[in-house]
Order: structure tokens, then C-alpha cells, then sequence
């Protein structure tokens, strides 16, 4: 499944296009005026107010084609490219009110509501980090990547660990996409050592991700 760092290359791929009309497609006799991704879904916004909202779902994807060469079901033809979306498409008369929490990738990322969401339900963080209404934009990738960076078990659930703690995995979560330090909540990525894998933590890796893909369905919501 496309993560929110994928969401927001293909966003900034397809930002040239604002200014331009649309011939062709979904939004069809409108003007580009933005494009951005929120947390997995990306919206295309245009000058009437109207906004198309896309969800790649597991196998999704967005290409930008030269003029008159896109194909598939999803196709916004402009002068300056076709645009060529691949998952769930929907066009509201205005921007959809998403239901997400903290977004990992745009501006500073509010601890205190990450923290708020994260307490209220209890239950495994290898199963909270994946849910985009706790924070937005993690998927099984940065998931599982966050969790060993950090050795974290994915079945301690987070009534069992400290506020620092859940801030420290957001953060290290963030260092994962951006590659670069970024603060979550006051708290920055700290290095947690040389990885020493022992036959317990690589089982518990290997069941965590098991239990992600047969969850995922009732767990990463939209």
C-alpha cells in the first residue's frame, strides 16, 4: 500500500499542472488550483471549489503521461499533461473532512493531539501506529521499520509504555520518511544502538507483520 511520503512525491509531481484547464476526465471544464496529499489520500483541488479525492488502496498508483497519452479509468487530460490515476477516485463540490491525525510530513507535528489519540483506545502499537486516525501517513513499511529502529515490541500495548516513549516512535516514524532529524512533540529521533537480533525479537518481528496484513482491513481506516 502507498505510504504518505509515495502520496506526496506523486502530489509534488503533478503540482506544474496547477493554472491549467482540464479537457478531459473527472474534473472536466475545470481549473487546477492545488494539489496536496493528506496522510495516504491525495486531493486535487480547482478554481469552482470542486476537489477530486483519491485513495490508491493496495495497488494504487499516479503517472503523469505527455498530453493525449494517458490510459485508464481515471484520466485528467490537460494541455500540460494527462494525468493518470490508479484506486479510488470520488469529485466532491468541496474538500472532503478527512478524519486523520497528526500528519507526519507537513508543518510541526502536534504532539499533544497525537498523544490524546493514541490514549484513547488501548491496544497493540503495531496496530496504533497503522491507524491514520492517531497519526496520518504510516503504513506497514515505516511501521515495521519504526518499530525495529526503535525495539519496540509491536504486541506491548500502549497502556504499557510512557508518553516519551509513543513520542519517540512518532519521531523516529518521522526520520524514517524524511531521512532527516525532525522534532515530534519536543522529542527528536535518539539512535537505540547496535541491532543485535536474538530468535525472540525475530519471531515477534515475523508475527507483527503477519498480524498487520491479516488486520489491515479493520485496522488502517481512511
Amino acid at each position: 500500500m502507498p505510504e504518505g511520503h509515495s502520496l506526496e512525491r506523486a502530489a509534488r509531481r503533478l503540482r506544474p499542472l496547477v493554472g491549467a484547464r482540464v479537457d478531459g476526465g473527472p474534473l472536466a471544464g475545470a481549473v487546477v488550483s492545488g494539489v496536496e496529499a493528506r496522510g495516504k489520500h491525495l486531493l486535487v483541488h480547482t478554481a469552482d471549489g470542486r476537489c477530486l479525492h483519491a485513495h490508491l488502496g493496495l495497488h494504487g498508483g499516479v503517472r503523469l503521461r505527455p498530453p493525449g497519452e494517458g490510459r485508464g479509468r481515471y484520466v485528467l487530460r490537460t494541455a500540460a499533461g494527462d494525468v493518470v490515476i490508479a484506486g479510488r477516485v470520488g469529485v466532491a463540490a468541496r474538500p472532503p473532512q478527512l478524519a486523520l491525525g497528526p500528519d507526519l510530513l507537513h508543518g510541526s507535528f502536534d504532539g499533544a493531539e497525537y498523544l490524546r489519540r493514541a490514549r484513547a483506545v488501548d491496544r497493540p502499537i503495531g496496530e496504533l501506529l497503522l491507524d491514520q486516525r492517531v497519526v496520518a501517513g504510516i503504513g506497514n513499511i515505516v511501521k515495521s521499520e519504526t518499530l525495529w529502529e526503535r525495539r519496540q515490541d509491536p504486541f506491548q500495548t500502549a497502556s504499557a509504555i510512557s508518553d516519551r516513549r509513543l513520542l519517540e516512535l512518532a519521531a523516529t516514524a518521522r526520520l524514517t520518511v524524511f531521512g532527516t532529524q525532525a522534532a515530534c512533540g519536543g522529542v527528536t529521533h535518539v539512535t537505540a544502538g547496535p541491532r543485535t537480533p536474538t530468535i525472540v525479537t525475530g519471531v515477534k518481528a515475523v508475527l507483527g507483520m503477519i498480524w498487520s496484513l491479516i488486520v489491515l482491513t479493520f485496522f488502517v481506516s481512511w
